[in-house]
């Protein structure tokens, strides 16, 4: 039995301790603006800021900022090439075939051509070349010094009855049928994050096999440096006899490389791109976001939609089940792996429900964003099936917004389907007026980073963190590489209207957490933002004007736009990065450096790399 005066000291105690939690509660409250977006108080950069007339076109040294492509601008392929040379700020002239090269005004080809007359890197989409009567030209440019980047490779029979055409690519050996790969090997030093090799190993590893493994069959001679070949059972083919999927000929006075697959057409043909400009070269320096974003779409919804179904899966209301069953997970989550997050606010996604939706859930979610470091935004997804426009909604939206007391800025918008015209579609629509980025799913149409109209940008999906597969590891290691960016959704659309036992919070919530806490947190070398601090950094990555020199072992990066602070990639061989001058670098990985130029002008200083790491094995020849 508890004596009276212990009973007393146990109570004084516990109101003791009640006070000061509640205490401490107010103070963390009143101590913490929730209802302020502290992201989105900078004044945007504009696109008119953006010098087009006069671009420096990036580095001038072997690769030059001139860039021809012998293909068409239409198509994957096409749109490639076009945002590679966008991002890298070099200068993109596409043709039909190579007589523009012999007889436009910017290149001639043939031993009586001035250097500046030439561009400094040829692409050449195979399926637009006659090799039968182009072959010599292409051997004459890299003879006059030209590199060239085979985007994909004619047709096997093509190169068996043309010797000139596979002397060029290094080709020694042609089998006629198709190699059967069992994985895919990239070897390390070519994309950032190293070595990969995508062979299954057990059941489960083979639902992750998605890349190409039925692979014509090259092999490459002397002179020759392979980046990725297909693997084959060591017990029957010899590794020397492995087929080779990414290569580069030394021949002539310029490197010839080449893709044997459609690798180049799509995003993860950026990284590649610039890895080979990397080894065309001793230095490569290139501008990148350095933004890593993950997206939760639809979380919370303010309106109790789904409520039967809600209620039948999670045994909770749908406010009660977003706040008590899926907030817990998602916050411990950010935490773990330290994740900027931007959770993209729907006030409504089905307009045939009869729920409305509540202003008083939004207060507790802007409380807990402030806590883990994230942002709000607006989700613009809907249920088309009703009947519901674009506009209706964005109109009905606005009208419940502006209902609310709340001062909170949303600056970036998610559409599950982009409007062509963004900014006229939220002309006059009260606090909707403050987005100035948009993230948007795309079937590869558009830029991935772009402006839209004169103050919004668009920063596209990179990848879905409930599905990963070879193919999107391959991705992610591309972006890093080319633009030091990706923007991860994470989609709880299904949680909320759950069809299957897959859908369920509890099923969905296992994959993404043991997927973003293996592969989306690797390139720890790039930076965490949420949309409005990633936005700021496209817009200085799109107006950039820059270019480099080199004397000696000193480096320097002189800038003109007016755009503040910028990030670049320097990637060496052989060498170190020893001192910087007007900036900051930061080791990504051994000779690739993060460079934050705060400065027009930065100033690298080299020195030999302590150890040089050296290209080595069979596929080096």
């Amino acid at each position: 039995m508890v004596s009276r005066r212990n009973f007393f000291s146990i109570v004084m105690m516990m109101a003791a301790l009640t006070f000061m939690f509640q205490f401490s509660q107010i103070i963390k409250e009143n101590a913490s603006n929730y209802d302020v977006n502290e992201y989105a108080g900078e004044e945007p950069l504009p696109e008119t800021l953006l010098i087009q007339e006069e671009s420096f076109g990036g580095h001038r040294g072997f690769t030059g900022g001139n860039v021809a492509f012998l293909g068409s601008s239409e198509g994957a392929l096409g749109h490639t090439v076009s945002q590679w040379c966008v991002y890298t700020k070099r200068n993109l002239t596409v043709l039909n075939d190579i007589e523009g090269l012999r007889t436009g005004s910017s290149a001639a080809v043939g031993p009586n051509r001035e250097d500046e007359e030439l561009p400094g890197l040829v692409l050449v989409d195979s399926e637009h070349v006659d090799f039968d009567t182009q072959t010599e030209a292409l051997a004459e440019l890299v003879q006059a010094g030209v590199p060239l980047i085979f985007c994909n490779l004619p047709e096997t029979a093509v190169l068996v009855e043309n010797q000139d055409l596979t002397g060029l690519l290094g080709i020694s050996r042609i089998y006629e049928q198709p190699a059967q790969a069992e994985g895919i090997h990239l070897f390390p030093g070519f994309l950032l994050g190293g070595e990969a090799v995508y062979k299954a190993q057990s059941p489960e590893e083979a639902k992750l096999q998605d890349l190409e493994l039925s692979i014509p069959w090259y092999v490459t001679g002397k002179g020759t440096k392979t980046y990725m070949v297909g693997l084959m059972d060591e017990n029957r083919v010899e590794r020397e006899e492995f087929p080779r999927i990414i290569w580069r000929n030394s021949c002539g006075n310029a490197m010839v490389f080449a893709v044997n697959g459609a690798y180049l057409s799509g995003l993860t043909g950026l990284g590649l791109l610039d890895a080979m400009v990397y080894e065309m070269d001793t230095y490569s320096v290139y501008p990148v976001v350095n933004a890593q974003n993950m997206l939760l779409v639809d979380f919370p919804v303010l309106a109790p939609e789904n409520a039967f179904g809600m209620e039948a899966v999670y045994s909770r209301s749908p406010e009660a089940a977003m706040r008590d069953v899926m907030w817990p997970g998602i916050a411990a989550m950010s935490l773990k792996n330290k994740l900027r997050m931007t959770c993209l606010v729907n006030a409504k996604y089905n307009y045939a429900d009869a729920a409305q939706p509540r202003g008083e859930e939004l207060p507790f979610y802007l409380q807990q964003l402030r806590e883990v470091s994230a942002e709000a935004g607006i989700s613009f997804r809907y249920e088309t099936e009703t009947g519901m426009t674009l506009a209706d909604k964005i109109e009905t939206d606005r009208e419940f917004y502006d209902t609310l007391d709340s001062n909170y800025q949303f600056s970036a918008a998610y559409f599950e389907v982009l409007p062509d015209l963004f900014e006229e579609t939220l002309e006059e629509a009260g606090r909707l007026e403050d987005i100035r980025t948009v993230a948007f799913r795309d079937g590869g149409e558009r830029p991935l980073l772009s402006w839209h109209g004169e103050n919004v940008t668009l920063q596209g999906i990179t990848g879905d963190a409930g599905e990963y597969s070879y193919s999107v590891d391959l991705q992610m290691r591309s972006l890093a590489t080319a633009l030091g960016y990706s923007n991860t959704l994470i989609d709880m659309h299904n949680a909320m209207w759950p069809e299957s036992e897959e859908d369920q919070w509890e099923n969905y919530f296992d994959g993404i957490f043991s997927n973003v806490s293996t592969y989306w947190t690797k390139y720890d070398g790039f930076e965490q933002t949420v949309m409005s601090e990633s936005d700021r950094r496209v817009r200085k990555f799109l107006n950039l004007d820059y270019e480099t020199e080199r004397e000696g072992s000193r480096l320097r990066l002189h800038r003109r736009d007016e755009s503040g602070d910028a990030w670049f990639v320097l990637r060496l061989h052989g060498e170190a990065a020893a001192d910087v001058l007007g900036g900051e670098i930061r080791e990504l990985e051994p000779g690739a450096y993060l460079i934050h130029a705060l400065d027009s002008e930065v100033e690298i200083g080299l020195e030999k790399a302590d150890e040089v790491l050296e290209y080595a094995g069979p596929f080096a020849k």
